[in-house]
């Protein structure tokens, strides 16, 4: 196959083109792709350096495949009129995934949206933390029947991008041998970046993109709708709440959740033990509990801390962490286009 990576030089689309590779992906042409600013910047791939060339409609032009991540104002500006064009399109930004004619995929979890050809020739891959939550409820739901969901996340801040990775590591440097002064802090001296838009170094920000009416955020938005789609379950409540918090990689969810019908911790182990994409690391008496770091490189999501909720026999509590940049991007959008091979 021919294959473009829209992207290619940011963090997610390195990580893509990794996988690519350590997949063994069909690729006869190898095409990677960004703004004018990485034009001519070399990506390796397969032993070879490929140049990266700016991103255009015209250069996409007979790829039968491409990957997207540059962002939702880049997908809009450009898939559409690339896949019209015969390119099908795997988008990571949040552009199309509430499109009723774009498949929201999870491969372990919804595959049967990949049965049939998408009529636009585009497939989005959901929200991170989105993903994260879906391999750890999706196979309860199908077990007991949700009913309602409650997710509070603690997202790394390559969330961010990498931008938001200098940004911590520059906020620690100024901080580093003053730490003391952190039991009182002067807010007017405390390091602030553009990306956070607070101090994110030693601290948490429930606040990830901007506060809409609503009261919510962006973020807590797309955790919201997109279960309902990726579950088939339009009505489902859901609430959310998104925080930054000062880690590297690794994205976690605090899930509560109702079900149709009473389950205990014991059974629900049992259904994520032979779920996909998912490894249960629940034993908290032996110190063994999901962490981000231990998910970062990792091709399953980690869940534990199952736990039911008191006086709530159809309730359970439970946490889930993965690799926000390989599990929860880079590897579900190689998974929906193998699928699609395999159709």
């Amino acid at each position: 196959m021919d294959v473009a990576v829209i992207g290619a030089t940011g963090a997610v689309g390195r990580e893509m083109t990794r996988i690519l590779e350590e997949r063994a992906f069909p690729v006869d042409r190898f095409l990677p792709l960004a703004s004018a600013r990485s034009a001519g910047r070399r990506v390796p791939f397969r032993g070879e350096d490929h140049e990266v060339q700016e991103l255009s409609v015209e250069a996409v032009r007979g790829f039968d495949l491409a990957f997207a991540s540059a962002g939702a104002s880049t997908a809009r500006a450009f898939l559409r009129e690339i896949a019209a064009a015969g390119t099908v399109c795997i988008d990571n930004s949040s552009a199309f995934r509430m499109d009723p004619d774009v498949p929201l995929a999870i491969p372990p979890v919804n595959p049967e949206v990949l049965e049939t050809p998408p009529p636009s020739r585009i497939v989005a891959v959901p929200n991170c933390t989105t993903i994260t939550a879906m391999l750890a409820v999706a196979p309860l739901h199908r077990a007991a029947g949700l009913r309602s969901l409650v997710l509070s996340s603690y997202q790394s801040v390559s969330g961010a991008g990498q931008r938001g990775v200098r940004e911590l590591i520059e906020q620690i440097e100024k901080l580093r041998g003053d730490e003391a002064s952190l039991a009182r802090p002067d807010p007017a001296t405390l390091p602030v970046g553009e990306v956070v838009g607070t101090t994110i170094a030693y601290n948490v920000v429930p606040r990830i993109g901007d506060i809409e009416p609503s009261g919510f955020t962006g973020e807590e938005a797309k955790m919201m709708a997109e279960p309902r789609k990726i579950l088939g379950l339009p009505d489902l409540p859901v609430v959310a709440t998104s925080v930054r918090v000062p880690t590297i990689v690794g994205h976690a969810v605090s899930i509560v959740a109702t079900f149709g019908r009473p389950i205990d911790p014991d059974e629900a182990r049992a259904v994520l033990a032979r779920a996909p994409a998912v490894e249960v690391r629940d034993d908290p008496a032996s110190g063994v509990v999901p962490t981000p770091l231990e998910a970062a490189g990792l091709d399953v999501a980690l869940v534990g801390r199952i736990r039911r909720i008191p006086d709530r026999p159809d309730a359970l509590a439970l946490f889930a962490c993965a690799d926000n940049l390989r599990l929860g991007a880079a590897l579900d959008a190689v998974l929906i286009a193998e699928r699609l091979i395999g159709r």
